[in-house]
């Protein structure tokens, strides 16, 4: 062969695809706990429980169907995933990979992909699980391609139907057949690129490069837009806004309560850092025994490390700039129109745009007393002072508990009287 031929064969060689069978070479996944723990993580319980069931039932049925069509069989798992929205597979996918996956990684696998990237050839993982789990993998290890099952979507909810080309597990049996077939010598596990008989055992019988190539994914998650109807049936086309929270906070009066704690810090630090052209922001903060109220928060701007890119950026011009930006209130929101006098209040509800409401108690096991005072009656005097003013709008910032033992998604819709027990009779004044 001449120097010209072999050049170009290595040319081409470097230009194709090396495909590295991951569950050979750097892991081994089961099937059943990953499907599995998709359907425990389900938003609902009774969903969890419905997908639980289906999981068991295909667990006994698949291992007869693999034997008639392994393709089928493949297509089976995924059926109690149908209904699943796709951001939530996604973030499933990432944490199972975080915390089962990683750890569990073949050392000598991952060098041996690492060896293949540096040479410059372009690595495709293949698996047959999904590309949900299969993504965070691919960018862990900084590969750019994968070939992986994939679940068909509608309106970003999961049919639980797996595209073309579907590909299944060797198992047992066929890898004791290849052996057979290849030879005594060959490995039972691979530490290199997946042979061409290797790569077409996974897939259906006569599935050509052509699909192949169709199927292989980019490692980062494509963003995806939202197309309009083309035809709206009557209904008026919604037309998208875009939404500058710059320019619709500049030059705003800002109320906010709750600004010592750790939400009302960091937010206030991201508001002056992100937003200088905001208006006046007015910190309501109690006094702390002989501490007073702006005594208080100068400690919390000289030790929070939430300001620390404040003070890189103004230096000892900080405390100029936040003496021109913000003024500090001393009041208590747990008292009738926050402890303050009338002539403070008047002032503040004609000229407040917004009240940001991040005050609470984050002890869980507090005094009852405490606990009322702080998070129901603070809140029963925020509404009485909102409605008083001017055109003040509120952002109320709840604790992630606030819907008890609710479990599933929980709509923004007021139930008057509701209470976690569903007591009609309950009244919480009383």
């Amino acid at each position: 062969m001449s120097q010209t031929a072999i050049s170009v064969q290595t040319e081409r060689s470097a230009r194709e695809p090396a495909f590295f069978h991951i569950e050979e070479s750097l892991l081994s996944i089961r099937w059943r706990r990953l499907v599995a723990y998709y359907a425990w993580n389900a938003q609902a319980f009774s969903e969890r429980i419905y997908r639980l069931v289906a999981v068991g039932a295909l667990w006994l049925l698949r291992p007869c169907v693999a034997l008639a069509n392994r393709t089928l069989a493949t297509r089976l798992l995924y059926l109690p995933l149908r209904g699943m929205s796709r951001d939530r597979l996604d973030l499933l996918g990432e944490e199972y990979f975080d915390y089962v996956l990683r750890p569990r990684l073949c050392p000598d696998g991952v060098e041996r992909i690492q060896q293949l990237l540096k040479t410059g050839r372009q690595l495709v993982l293949v698996s047959h699980e999904l590309e949900h789990v299969i993504r965070p993998l691919a960018q862990y290890l900084k590969v750019e391609k994968l070939l992986a099952n994939r679940l068909e979507f509608r309106d970003d909810l999961a049919t639980g139907r797996l595209l073309d080309p579907v590909i299944s597990s060797l198992g047992i049996l066929r890898r004791l057949a290849r052996k057979q077939t290849l030879g005594a010598d060959h490995p039972w596990k691979t530490d290199g690129p997946m042979k061409s008989e290797d790569l077409a055992g996974l897939l259906p019988a006569g599935d050509g490069p052509g699909p192949i190539a169709k199927a292989i994914l980019p490692a980062a998650r494509q963003v995806r837009e939202k197309r309009q109807a083309v035809v709206s049936f009557g209904k008026p086309r919604s037309q998208t806004q875009t939404l500058s929270v710059r320019k619709t906070l500049a030059g705003k009066n800002i109320l906010l309560i709750g600004s010592t704690g750790f939400i009302g810090k960091v937010w206030l630090c991201i508001l002056l850092h992100d937003l200088p052209e905001i208006g006046r922001v007015y910190l309501l903060i109690r006094r702390q025994g002989s501490r007073s109220a702006l005594q208080r928060f100068e400690k919390v701007v000289a030790e929070s490390p939430a300001f620390k890119t404040l003070h890189d950026r103004y230096g000892d011009g900080l405390s100029d700039f936040i003496g021109e930006r913000l003024e500090v209130v001393e009041g208590d929101v747990s008292e009738p129109q926050f402890g303050l006098d009338d002539k403070t209040v008047a002032s503040l509800q004609a000229n407040l745009d917004l009240i940001v409401n991040s005050a609470g108690l984050t002890d869980f096991n507090p005094d009852l007393r405490l606990a009322l005072s702080t998070n129901a009656d603070s809140a029963l005097h925020l509404v009485d002072f909102l409605d008083k003013c001017d055109h003040a709008g509120l952002i109320h910032v709840s604790t992630c508990f606030v819907n008890g033992r609710t479990d599933g998604r929980v709509p923004e819709e007021l139930c008057p009287n509701y209470t976690p027990g569903e007591h009609p009779d309950f009244i919480a004044r009383s």
